[in-house]
């Protein structure tokens, strides 16, 4: 009996519509970047565990030079190593005499993006570059260790989501458009348009 009443309903099941799968969140420009820091971040304390380094050890967090995007490494390299066992300030003043110092330099960040010509789709890359030192408290102490590291995430987007994608809040999150023109698609057919003339005429007049 319970076969039956499931071979009358099978037709129906088949017949039905499928449910779509969930549809991927749309990042913003800025999760975008953090995912981007994200990686460089995960590199630099990759490196930095080969370097001997007690756990628990306290290390002065600290950038080199003036960035709109320092608190956020900062966040991220303070997380990262927390994770990993070692104690973090980004007061120098209050940390123990001869503290290591951990510092960085943003040397590039930023999101490049450029319209499709023929379709809806934007495509955006977030990429970032930072340089890592590591040297001992006092001043004057040699470097211990220095590495670079370099991270890329790119995507793609509806157009028309742009303006709620990115942030007034954050410059170094903004996309910086990159111009496109048919000029680049046209100019190679009217090359090979011009060449196949010749070549016909070529062959037509022996």
């Amino acid at each position: 009996m319970k076969l039956r009443i499931v071979c009358s309903w099978l037709p129906f099941l088949l017949l039905a519509p499928a449910v779509p799968a969930p549809a991927a969140p749309v990042l913003t420009n800025m999760d975008l970047v953090v995912g981007t820091l994200g990686q460089a971040v995960d590199q630099a304390l990759g490196q930095l565990e080969a370097q001997a380094l007690e756990r628990g050890q306290v290390l002065v967090l600290g950038p080199q030079g003036k960035h709109a995007a320092t608190w956020l490494v900062d966040h991220l390299l303070a997380e990262g190593l927390l994770a990993r066992g070692f104690a973090v300030t980004l007061d120098s003043a209050a940390a123990p005499a001869g503290a290591p110092r951990l510092s960085y330099r943003i040397l590039d960040l930023g999101i490049t993006g450029r319209a499709n010509l023929w379709g809806g789709q934007f495509h955006r890359e977030s990429r970032v570059s930072l340089v890592l030192q590591l040297s001992g408290g006092g001043p004057g102490e040699p470097l211990d260790w220095q590495g670079e590291v370099a991270g890329r995430l790119a995507d793609r987007v509806p157009k028309d989501r742009l303006p709620i994608l990115q942030d007034a809040a954050f410059d170094f999150a903004k996309v910086e458009v990159q111009r496109q023109s048919w000029g680049k698609f046209v100019e190679p057919v009217i090359v090979s348009a011009v060449l196949g003339g010749l070549i016909h005429l070529f062959f037509s007049n022996r």
